[in-house]
């Protein structure tokens, strides 16, 4: 990890968008035990891996979780020595699905979701023998919390489940008057900066503004600062990013930035994808974020890297991340190497109707997700699954909003727990009027969002423009099983098989200049391959899922992005 420490220092934090140098990283071996007992237990009769969940093989564990399993962490822990210890944050990047929080036995907190982080603020701590418990809970089939591609029953698209703890959990040493959050508004068009600063605590807020190493900028944050005389656009080609200090008192958080904006841009009579007021074609691939051994869990930011770099390499300039939210490492790397972001919005409900999600690729359904019987066949039948969606939605935002990649959020995908898209489209415009939303990706279009999104499996690409976007949001998925990499040697999944490299490389050359490329006639803007790797038993990745083998001929691949740019 060292070269890319040296290359990317804000790495070496488990948020490199939420930055104290007092800090203590929790992850490693915990005390646990796992029973049908909602009481902390008097012994710890095994131990576990964190931030693995308990279902992966790094964990040490490697079980399933059923809904009445209660498990239990617990971590002892000494204060580092140069902790001032007034106040110390306790942090949780992710915990799947509803878990209550102890430290030296009095209660912190409870906490619902799986997806996204969460925090508690303690007083003065012990020296040493801290002990912090954790209680989880988790049923995959909740029809109020998401859920994503976690199934008990694995199989096709519907991977293993994930539970208890699975992102790193750390503290930080905090004063009493501090910083507690913050975000970052880059004005592209008038070369500023916009901080808005939260804290607790009374005075002002100074900031330091450094590039590439060199200090550039500092002052008092009282407006927007202006950068007009330092001002490098951040891009896909040239990933400008800057690091910035603010400071309150005796507190200080660094953070990360770059200048651009994403929009609607007119070209040849059609509205397209635009970065910094630039007609840009996005071609990515779909990115699950899943790993033999560990799940949900990126095991390294060498992993994480790899995907990156490697998709970079390929020509790809853009990546959907599906279906889950990513370790904040993940989205600085692609701030450093200039990728592009489509975030998708967690999914959830009750079980989907399999004639529904079926049938969907073919049949062109015209369902109102506004109406109660459509809810519930797209499994939002009840009120307490909707409004848990809602108002989820605030906090992806608050995860995000800072990640100067991400320019895309993905709000429904194929009508998986989707409803009223109109409404929720606008909600999440407001909550970021910075960033762009595919409404409803692939099917039961309601009208609204940024894109005329499309997924085309079994059937030729052929697309129609309309006043938005238009989109290929999910397409290809070509089936290459590649011996002696295959997480499950049976029943493999994907849209179409081929049995080798060269036939999946001349089907996917063959894909993209017959039909995908046409379309860039009618308007097309963006290009998501299925997909980055393989996933369990879906081997329709230009990966391995273990990452060892590249199934297509790299140079092919680039010479077929270099095909998919617009035109300047």
């Amino acid at each position: 990890m060292e070269p890319l420490l040296q290359l990317y220092p804000g790495l070496a934090y488990p948020n490199p968008y939420f930055r104290r140098e007092s800090f203590l990283l929790l992850d490693g071996e915990w005390d646990f035990a796992m029973d049908k007992t909602p009481f902390l237990p008097q012994e710890y009769n095994e131990k576990i891996v964190v931030p693995f969940a308990v279902e992966t093989p790094s964990s040490g564990i490697a079980r399933h979780v059923g809904k009445d399993d209660r498990l239990h962490y617990r971590k002892v822990f000494d204060l580092p020595a140069n902790f001032r210890n007034e106040h110390t944050v306790i942090k949780f990047q992710a915990v799947d699905q509803v878990c209550d929080v102890y430290l030296n036995g009095a209660h912190l907190g409870h906490h619902e979701g799986g997806y996204l982080p969460f925090e508690y603020v303690v007083g003065q701590l012990k020296t040493e023998g801290n002990v912090l418990q954790v209680e989880v809970s988790d049923d995959t089939d909740s029809p109020i919390y998401p859920r994503g591609k976690q199934s008990n029953r694995p199989r096709g698209i519907w991977y293993t489940a994930t539970s208890g703890i699975y992102g790193s959990v750390y503290i930080e040493d905090v004063p009493s008057e501090r910083i507690e959050c913050f975000r970052l508004n880059p004005d592209f068009d008038h070369r500023s900066l916009l901080v808005y600063v939260k804290k607790r605590g009374e005075g002002d807020v100074h900031y330091v503004i450094r590039h590439q190493g060199d200090r550039i900028a500092s002052g008092l944050l009282n407006g927007p600062i202006d950068c007009s005389l330092f001002f490098h656009p951040w891009d896909i080609e040239s990933p400008n990013m800057y690091e910035i200090d603010l400071l309150f008192g005796e507190d200080k958080v660094t953070s990360q930035f770059g200048f651009r904006k994403f929009g609607p841009v007119m070209m040849n009579e059609r509205r397209v994808f635009g970065l910094n007021g630039r007609p840009t074609f996005l071609s990515g691939v779909l990115d699950q974020g899943y790993w033999p051994d560990s799940g949900l869990t990126c095991p390294s930011v060498e992993a994480a890297y790899f995907d990156i770099s490697t998709m970079k390499n390929l020509g790809f300039n853009a990546l959907r991340k599906h279906i889950k939210v990513e370790d904040m490492r993940f989205y600085a790397l692609c701030d450093y190497l200039g990728m592009v972001v489509i975030q998708d919005i967690v999914n959830g409900g009750s079980p989907y109707k399999n004639w529904l999600i079926a049938s969907a690729p073919f049949l062109p359904y015209r369902f109102d997700d506004k109406k109660k019987k459509r809810q519930a066949l797209f499994g939002r039948g009840l009120e307490k699954s909707r409004t848990f969606f809602t108002q989820t939605l605030a906090g992806y935002v608050d995860c995000l909003y800072n990640v100067t990649s991400l320019a895309i959020y993905t709000l429904f995908n194929e009508g998986w727990g989707q409803f009223d898209a109109v409404k929720n489209t606008q909600l999440l415009s407001e909550l970021d009027p910075t960033r762009l939303i595919d409404s409803t990706s692939g099917w039961f279009d309601q009208g609204c969002g940024d894109f005329s999104s499309h997924h085309v499996y079994f059937k030729k690409v052929k697309l129609s423009a309309d006043d938005r976007i238009l989109a290929l949001t999910e397409f290809g998925g070509y089936s290459y099983r590649v011996k002696g990499h295959l997480f499950i040697n049976k029943r493999n999944f994907g849209y179409g098989k081929v049995k080798n490299g060269e036939a999946l490389t001349g089907k996917i050359k063959n894909l993209y200049e017959e039909q995908v490329i046409p379309q860039l006639k009618q308007g097309l803007s963006v290009a998501i391959y299925t997909q980055l790797s393989d996933v369990e038993n879906e081997t329709n990745g230009l990966l391995t899922y273990d990452r060892a083998v590249l199934k297509i001929d790299a140079e092919s691949m680039r010479e077929i992005n270099a095909l998919l740019r617009f035109q300047k």
